[in-house]
């Protein structure tokens, strides 16, 4: 598996990735997949290394359903319930259950938040492609004592990427949250 990840790739696909590892390796594995710069596919019935790994999760719940929501294996689980739920008070015809809270009547996102939810993957790659092409400039040993002006200069800039990348992140999750209703 180390030599997979040690490989130049953009996609990577993972079946059953836990089995057989300690709990070392277990966390090692936890952190190279968050720091992956690519789409990591995995597919285990590991439901906290899911929780701790994934950010969009495709649930598959025996009946030709799938489920696509943004989260780990605890938040599939979460709506899974909700809609098991909800389909037996129905099957049962009982009418002295409380209703369940009405849903938002339109999950439409605004014009700012579709534009968002639109430019903000392209924006990620743009910040992503910026703080690869700032750190590969800070590996150059010599860069720190020829000009460390332009070493803390790079230094700054890669910092303030991150944050903004970040933010960007969990603002196309919770757009992503709002379009999934």
């Amino acid at each position: 598996m180390a030599r997979e990840f040690a490989r130049p790739s953009n996609l990577l696909v993972l079946d059953e990735p836990t089995n057989d590892l300690d709990l070392e390796t277990l966390d090692l594995l936890q952190e190279v997949i968050s720091d992956y710069e690519g789409t990591v596919l995995i597919v285990s019935h590991d439901r906290d290394f899911l929780d701790r790994t994934v950010n969009l999760t495709l649930g598959l719940d025996g009946s030709g359903h799938i489920d696509v929501i943004a989260g780990g294996y605890a938040d599939w689980e979460a709506k899974r319930r909700e809609r098991t739920s909800a389909g037996k008070v129905k099957a049962k015809g009982e009418e002295a259950a409380p209703p369940p809270p009405p849903k938002p009547k339109s999950t439409k996102l605004s014009y700012k938040d579709q534009r968002d939810y639109d430019l903000l993957p392209g924006r990620i790659e743009e910040l992503e492609a910026a703080i690869e092409r700032d750190e590969a400039t800070l590996a150059d040993p010599d860069l720190y004592t020829k000009n460390p002006d332009k070493f803390a200069a790079l230094t700054k800039a890669i910092e303030k990427a991150q944050a903004e990348k970040e933010a960007a992140e969990e603002r196309w999750l919770e757009l992503a949250e709002q379009v999934e209703g």
